[in-house]
């Protein structure tokens, strides 16, 4: 009998569409790649797959519909990836760079995809400078937004699920290349994330002997964070797919670049300003415990 593994990294951070939708089928997927001895990587080569041709076939309107039924399909194999690793027990530092880079290498096609689309209108023939030059703005601030959705999200889940506290794992042997990859990641942190990683290395100094969290400390951390996370999940992949989504309705792709540049960036804005204000209420409750 198959061993089920938890849906979920944590309950408490879950989407509706993750927690009825992506979640489910891809935990069916998970179970056939874990009876076929596939491994977590393969999966998500196979998201990417779908992903960059599901992108691509957003500039053709013949088959738009298409293309975005890929980027669904390809957005439950990269649940999958992360139920199979967790299945067989070999998450890691690597898979979840490789996992994020997927992810931005089918937005970027999507956003490339996007952009013929708008050229394929003869009203918009000249405007070449015009939409790729918000593509490559949205594409920037998609690739800070991304960041700091998969910082308080994983943050979350090591401390609630697994009671630890996971800065950025040294002991892991990483290639030049993804390290290079991750580096940029540990900027945004900095820059956009600072108070977070402060009431995180606070909770560090209250870890035992065997680096656990204490189950007060964790329980202040949730009660804490638990709204917040579910307000990151804004800037997720599902606020993305149903923009996309939207804009194809309305045949008006470029839209969907200011929906990423105004309205999710004040949103960040909004949210980096109340999580500092979090972490700092934090930072002074825990020194009470």
């Amino acid at each position: 009998m198959e061993q089920k593994t938890p849906l979920y990294k944590a309950l408490d951070m879950e989407e509706f569409l993750d927690i009825w939708f992506y979640h489910p089928l891809g935990f069916r997927i998970a179970l056939l790649g874990k009876r076929l001895a596939l491994s977590a990587d393969q999966v998500t080569y196979a998201s990417m797959f779908l992903g960059i041709a599901g992108g691509l076939m957003l500039s053709r309107a013949s088959v738009i519909w298409w293309g975005y039924a890929l980027l669904i399909i390809s957005s439950v194999l990269d649940s999958a990836d992360g139920q199979l690793a967790r299945m067989t027990g070999k998450s890691s530092e690597r898979g979840r760079i490789l996992d994020g880079m997927i992810g931005y290498f089918t937005f970027t096609c999507a956003y490339l995809g996007l952009c013929l689309l708008y050229l394929s209108n003869p009203e918009h023939a000249h405007g070449a400078v015009f939409i790729f030059s918000l593509a490559i703005i949205s594409g920037m601030f998609t690739a800070v937004q991304s960041s700091l959705y998969d910082f308080y999200r994983t943050s979350f889940s090591s401390i609630v699920t697994k009671a630890k506290v996971e800065m950025h794992n040294e002991s892991e042997k990483l290639s030049w290349f993804f390290k290079f990859c991750y580096s940029g990641y540990h900027v945004y942190q900095k820059m956009f994330a600072s108070s977070h990683l402060a009431a995180m290395a606070a909770m560090v100094s209250k870890t035992g002997p065997d680096g656990r969290v204490p189950d007060s400390v964790r329980a202040l951390y949730r009660k804490t964070n638990k709204p917040m996370v579910r307000m990151w999940n804004l800037l997720g992949d599902n606020t993305r797919f149903l923009a996309i989504a939207a804009v194809l309705i309305l045949y008006r792709p470029e839209l969907y670049f200011f929906f990423i540049i105004i309205v999710v960036s004040l949103l960040a804005a909004v949210l980096i300003m109340v999580q500092r204000y979090k972490d700092y209420k934090f930072i002074t409750e825990l020194r009470g415990l």
